[in-house]
């Protein structure tokens, strides 16, 4: 699916990439590697994790503590993800699957209010 939609790159913007999906680490930072790269790599796919767009509360629903945050400090935590934007076509990565119920949907509100394109795959 993200080659059909032309991703170049996939941002990881979850707190803790090293939890384990289904079993299987992703991504440990402290180690730089995991499944998940090599996965993406052999597709053809770069992937970059954002530690500054994880949510910090995942036990708050309603993302108050993250909005709360970004509402202070959006402009220094997304500078990363507009640059790599300038170069490559990417998608943000979190282990929620509805964007509606993530903070993938405040982050992306920011990125449209920056005037990116944004599109829900």
């Amino acid at each position: 699916m993200l080659t059909q939609h032309d991703i170049q790159l996939v941002c990881d913007v979850r707190a803790e990439p090293r939890r384990a999906y289904r079993g299987t680490y992703t991504f440990n930072p402290e180690k730089s590697h995991g499944p998940l790269p090599r996965l993406l790599a052999q597709a053809g796919l770069d992937y970059r994790w954002f530690p500054a767009l994880g949510n910090p509360d995942r036990q708050d629903p309603e993302m108050h503590a993250f909005q709360r945050l970004m509402a202070q400090e959006a402009e220094s935590r997304l500078q990363p993800l507009r640059a790599c934007l300038q170069a490559q076509r990417a998608c943000l990565l979190c282990a929620e699957q509805d964007a509606q119920r993530c903070h993938r949907r405040i982050i992306t509100q920011y990125m449209t209010a920056y005037g990116y394109v944004v599109q829900h795959l």
